[in-house]
């Protein structure tokens, strides 16, 4: 199984970075015979062939991602899975209606995400090779394929960033609502509107940023170390959520289990922490290369998911869940981050940047062969249950 899982996960990534790579060539602009600039159609081909791609065969899958089958069972016996969210439950009801297999039903689930992730980037077209090579080393996928709802809504909020720097506020609480009506946590994303809306950069100090992420590792200790008092507030915390569906997963013995299970996370954990103070080290000359407002507003999430990440550990799954939004862009700032090396070819930059490409390579095979089959990564087709 981790021959074939491999295997599967290699030839994905390996065909759609080529035609990530033809299309990377190409501007996302092009000027007509009369001189009028026109931006390249997002839909043909080259783009719209590895998304399929993508979404067919995470919809083959079979016992890929720890809430598939619990998705799968509500599928196959008419019953909802999710807390109530409409557009979510209209989507189930209509290939159930409509009686296909299970097969359309994940496929389209997979293609939902991986369409609007990259529909977002669509005019920074150059990016897309880095994007896809790190949604997979860096397992970004495999969060998309174990909670489902969540991650269509993280997809649908990427995109509709773009409207923020657009500062269309309406156009963007669209988006919000249609995110709300996949996962109701993505009512805390309108938020961001007034606060990113001018574009100001929040973190232009790198010893601010610096002295804020030690803060993070600070806040954390004292957090753990005041955990069994907070009783009264995680008790809250359950009833915003909701109990019916993961109460034993809120309680205080859950979190704090869950942490002890994450805890000396290793030397990958502690090489990305030196990653992320490389790349807050370079992040003035990151905003000058990129210089727009877009990419002020990436860097924003991936900063603040950072201090998020520190002060809330991996392993306390249940409490970072509100927090997850914005772990995707630390996949988004890696391939930001390799493309600027790749274009500012100094020593130091060539050295940086073919330890980041192995550093991921590496992860993304250990993360296979370390796996084992009650981790729900393997890759194994639905007619090899």
């Amino acid at each position: 199984m981790l021959l074939q899982s491999i295997t599967v996960y290699s030839c994905l990534l390996i065909t759609m970075l080529l035609f990530a790579h033809n299309l990377s060539l190409k501007s996302s602009h092009y000027k007509t015979v009369s001189g009028v600039i026109k931006e390249r159609s997002f839909w043909h081909f080259n783009t719209i062939f590895p998304l399929l791609l993508f979404g067919v065969l995470f919809g083959m899958r079979y016992d890929v991602g720890s809430d598939y089958l619990s998705y799968l069972f509500g599928y196959t016996h008419d019953i909802d899975v999710s807390k109530g969210e409409p557009l979510f439950d209209a989507i189930t009801h209509l290939f159930q209606g409509l009686d296909l297999h299970y097969v359309f039903y994940f496929s389209f689930l997979a293609f939902f995400q991986v369409f609007f992730f990259f529909y977002a980037f669509k005019k920074e077209r150059y990016l897309f090779p880095l994007l896809v090579f790190f949604l997979f080393t860096n397992s970004e996928w495999s969060f998309w394929m174990n909670v489902i709802r969540q991650a269509m809504a993280i997809c649908l909020w990427v995109y509709a960033l773009k409207y923020i720097e657009e500062k269309r506020l309406w156009r963007y609480l669209l988006w919000c609502i249609i995110a709300f009506l996949c996962h109701y946590s993505a009512i805390i994303l309108i938020v961001f509107y007034p606060l990113l809306r001018s574009g100001k950069d929040y973190f232009k100090s790198i010893k601010l940023q610096l002295g804020l992420i030690l803060a993070a590792f600070i806040v954390q200790l004292v957090f753990i170390s005041i955990l069994p008092k907070l009783g009264v507030a995680v008790d809250f915390y359950k009833s915003i959520l909701g109990t019916d569906a993961y109460a034993n997963s809120y309680d205080l013995e859950s979190l704090s289990e869950s942490f002890t299970a994450s805890e000396g996370t290793g030397l990958i954990y502690l090489i990305k922490i030196g990653l992320h103070i490389v790349i807050i080290i370079y992040s003035t000359k990151l905003k000058n290369f990129y210089k727009n407002k877009w990419f002020n507003i990436i860097y924003f999430f991936f900063f603040f998911g950072l201090l998020t990440t520190y002060i809330f550990p991996v392993g306390f799954i249940s409490l970072t869940r509100p927090f997850r939004y914005f772990y995707i862009f630390q996949t988004i700032m890696y391939a930001y981050f390799a493309f600027y090396l790749r274009r500012n070819k100094t020593p130091q930059n060539r050295l940086i940047y073919v330890g980041l490409i192995i550093l991921f390579v590496g992860i993304f095979l250990l993360s296979q062969i370390t796996a084992t089959e009650d981790s729900h990564l393997w890759y194994q087709f639905y007619f090899q249950q």
